[in-house]
């Protein structure tokens, strides 16, 4: 309970200023246990009942450590740098809207980043409304765009990995 009150929440994210402070209480936790427990088995055992639900946590997180197999490894580590391939892809991708009248043109990366609003001279003689409602609108269509295309490359990444299925559940939630 004493170090339940002293560890910030949520646990997981401080382990080492847990585990630290796991190591200063142990010493009066071992002072007060039975003389009949050894040093070793209290060194074993106390850790464990202290922990709680997170003691519970890292050794399931231990035992998923020792079934990941390098080739689980490795395909990680190439989906990350395909990852970061792709982001630098998207930043580099240029996605251009045109309004229906085709005065007003707007240029979005595929990270949905705005590089450019052209407006052509003819379309200053509308109204500042109608202007205004022209610009907004293929602001908006050019970042739907853009978030179409890069939802299209994610899921692409996501198919050639086996995970599909995943993201097309994440994307209904």
């Amino acid at each position: 309970d004493v170090l339940h009150h002293v560890l910030p929440r949520p646990p997981t994210m401080h382990a080492f200023v847990f585990v630290a402070a796991l190591h200063a209480y142990a010493p009066a936790a071992y002072a007060l246990a039975p003389a009949a427990v050894s040093r070793s088995a209290f060194a074993v055992r106390a850790p464990v009942a202290m922990l709680g639900n997170l003691g519970d946590s890292m050794k399931k997180a231990q035992d998923m450590m020792k079934n990941i197999s390098p080739e689980k490894i490795k395909k990680a580590q190439e989906m990350s740098q395909k990852m970061q391939d792709m982001q630098k892809e998207l930043a580099a991708t240029e996605i251009e809207c045109k309004s229906a009248d085709g005065k007003i043109t707007v240029v979005y990366t595929g990270q949905s980043v705005p590089l450019s609003v052209e407006i052509d001279p003819a379309a200053m003689a509308m109204a500042a409304p109608e202007l205004s409602e022209a610009v907004t609108n293929a602001l908006k269509q050019a970042f739907i765009n853009s978030r179409k295309h890069a939802d299209g490359r994610m899921m692409a990444l996501y198919e050639e990995a086996g995970l599909g299925d995943l993201l097309r559940m994440q994307q209904q939630q």
